[in-house]
């Protein structure tokens, strides 16, 4: 579990940290207030985790062995769940949520019209 970053209650779990963004923020449970993981951190290892991955599947076709290419896809996903793990809650107001709700309700209309046109 994770402290929420306004009361500092330890109320967040993992998957909801993961998973949360403004639109879907993670809720306290103890202050009611809304807090997300910043999804940039996110992207970063994300990055780094799939050049792992390809520079572990480089070696092992060197070798021709697969063993490099396991142990390069189980640090990436320990990379990846050690770099979420400390990315840091940020508050959010609910006018923000709502804003971004909104905004994420206008983006799907929009994909659904582009596809049933095409």
């Amino acid at each position: 579990m994770y402290a929420c970053p306004t009361c500092n209650a330890e109320s967040v779990s993992f998957f909801r940290k993961w998973l949360s963004s403004p639109a879907l923020p993670a809720s306290c449970p103890v202050c009611r207030r809304y807090s997300y993981a910043h999804r940039s951190s996110g992207g970063v290892g994300l990055v780094v985790a799939a050049f792992g991955i390809t520079a572990s599947g480089f070696v092992a076709s060197a070798v021709q062995a697969l063993w490099p290419l396991l142990c390069g896809i189980v640090a990436a996903m320990v990379f990846y769940v050690w770099h979420w793990h400390r990315t840091l809650l940020e508050t959010l107001s609910p006018d923000l949520v709502s804003q971004a709700r909104k905004t994420e309700a206008m983006g799907a209309v929009a994909l659904l019209i582009a596809f049933f046109l095409n």
